[in-house]
């Protein structure tokens, strides 16, 4: 569907609306676009337009989206916890994968991943042994490799979005230190406009990287 009207807007991220805008710009190179810079109201959009919407979850018009099926499309889910929020989508893929095998679409698709409840830091000692056991093996061997060679792992707080609290490491002292040092970020009020909240903490998403890094101290 090639829309008429487009909404994207991302008041607290105005470099992701950038992005976003630029992306479909290229998209629909060929058509003259017309945005929107604020949520759609559905009584002043005629019915026959067609109208994307990319925006954040909670500014779009979903009744819009449902009660326009064929006109209206979204960048989001109207209901969305088991495919969006993180955790439970990682549960989504691992049973799917249990089901159909690693050579699946999913099983090739999605990085390795762990899903894990931590509620403090110290949870870690207990988690080794049992659901990031498998991780911890993994980390072990990092020790033993130089920086060019050594794995890279993804830390995403599966309550989060837009790519807040997200971190990388390499050894399980560097996902201790990034665990002990959520609560202090979020007390701190610093100028990292990736800190998370400890309300959208202790469900956490960790993945391999898909390319290596080298990371400079």
């Amino acid at each position: 569907m090639t829309p008429d009207l487009l909404v994207a807007s991302y008041p607290t991220a105005p470099f992701t609306e950038t992005l976003v805008k630029d992306a479909l710009r290229k998209v629909y190179a060929s058509k003259e676009l017309q945005f929107l810079d604020a949520t759609l109201e559905s009584e002043l959009i005629p019915k026959p337009t067609r109208v994307l919407q990319w925006m954040a979850y909670d500014d779009t018009n979903h009744a819009l989206t449902l009660a326009r099926g064929r006109t209206v499309l979204s960048s989001s889910y109207a209901i969305r916890k088991s495919l969006i929020r993180k955790h439970f989508l990682q549960r989504l893929v691992a049973g799917y994968v249990a089901k159909h095998g690693v050579d699946s679409a999913l099983g090739r698709g999605v990085p390795t991943s762990w899903d894990a409840e931590i509620t403090f830091a110290d949870d870690l000692d207990e988690l080794w042994a049992d659901d990031l056991y498998e991780l911890g093996l993994l980390l072990d061997e990092n020790e033993e490799k130089s920086d060019e060679e050594r794995k890279w792992f993804i830390l995403k707080p599966g309550m989060a979005d837009r790519g807040m609290g997200i971190r990388i490491f390499a050894s399980k002292d560097g996902l201790q230190e990034i665990l002990e040092g959520f609560d202090e970020e979020a007390d701190d009020d610093d100028d990292d406009d990736t800190n998370v909240v400890a309300s959208q903490l202790r469900h956490f998403v960790i993945q391999v990287s898909c390319h290596s890094y080298y990371v400079h101290e």
